[in-house]
């Protein structure tokens, strides 16, 4: 799958076909005094991406040129994976409320060759974001990545570019805890694995595993590998509680549910947005549709994805 288009939100590229070049045009300095500032471009794609593979190659004109691959772009907290990242020669670093944060740099103490071209790769499984370079890991980071556009950020005084981009998309995947009766398992055959699989979103509940005779591990591996967590936390189950604690330590999207025949939620977990439904086909129907707006909320959309 490749990107039907690409649109330069800031400074000045030339577009071809799978290729993108920056042309270094200095941005006016913001006071007479100020010093130069070395070109910067932001290009955004019209591909929606959450799950899967980003490749592409990159040319470095000079060995502190930067350019890396933009998640989360144009949300709340957008994530920069690729080469100089804060002064590092591989790294990610985040975005949010108009501030940089580094999350994760490695390469501290050399410099990338250049002229040269690299392979870049961007994996995404869950909240795990691995970094590859020409084949070799070089990073990982925890982070919650969302569907939303692609895009690219590359910064040189010379004529920094990407070609070959290649998007390997993979179905994002709904992770659902809940108590196994009767009266959960029809909740989640009748309104949640519907709803969420009309998203696009695969759905393994966690007695999948439990009947093959799998351990924790595999448990919260699962959990880390899925985009999603979604919980009822109805009856006080340990299961279902430890597994929502673990989604909420590594900073996972969850969605919580609750019968409103439950007096109140434990405290810890009071402050999260609750779906509470009735146990009634009017109620099932109720959540189901609160339940559609929750993922469109995280980005989630009915289209079908691009061939």
């Amino acid at each position: 799958m490749k990107p039907h288009s690409w649109l330069p939100l800031f400074g000045s590229v030339n577009v071809e076909e799978n290729s993108i070049t920056l042309v270094p045009v200095p941005p006016p300095p913001t006071t007479p005094a100020a010093p130069p500032t070395t070109p910067l471009a932001l290009v955004r794609s019209n591909v929606d991406f959450e799950q899967g593979d980003v490749e592409f190659d990159v040319f470095l004109p000079t060995s502190d040129s930067a350019c890396q691959v933009v998640l989360n772009s144009g949300t709340h907290s957008e994530l920069f994976a690729g080469l100089n990242v804060f002064a590092a020669p591989y790294g990610f670093a985040a975005f949010a409320n108009a501030k940089w944060e580094p999350l994760q740099t490695t390469g501290q103490g050399s410099a990338l060759k250049a002229p040269a071209k690299y392979k870049l790769r961007v994996s995404v499984q869950g909240s795990s974001v691995d970094l590859s370079v020409n084949g070799v890991k070089v990073a990982t980071v925890t982070h919650q990545v969302v569907r939303a556009p692609l895009g690219i950020l590359l910064q040189s005084s010379g004529a920094v570019s990407v070609s070959n981009f290649q998007i390997k998309a993979q179905q994002s995947t709904a992770f659902v805890v809940m108590q196994f009766t009767d009266e959960y398992n029809s909740l989640f055959k009748d309104v949640i694995k519907p709803t969420c699989e009309e998203y696009r979103y695969k759905v393994i509940r966690a007695d999948d595993f439990y009947t093959s005779g799998l351990i924790l591990n595999d448990i919260t591996r699962s959990i880390r590998d899925s985009t999603l967590v979604i919980a009822d936390v109805t009856p006080d189950n340990a299961n279902v509680f430890y597994e929502l604690g673990y989604a909420h330590g590594i900073g996972k999207s969850t969605i919580l549910l609750s019968d409103r025949k439950r007096e109140r939620l434990p405290f810890d977990i009071s402050g999260f947005r609750t779906l509470f439904y009735d146990n009634t086909i009017g109620g099932k129907s109720a959540v189901e549709e609160r339940l559609r707006r929750h993922l469109e909320a995280l980005g989630a959309s009915q289209e079908k994805p691009p061939k």
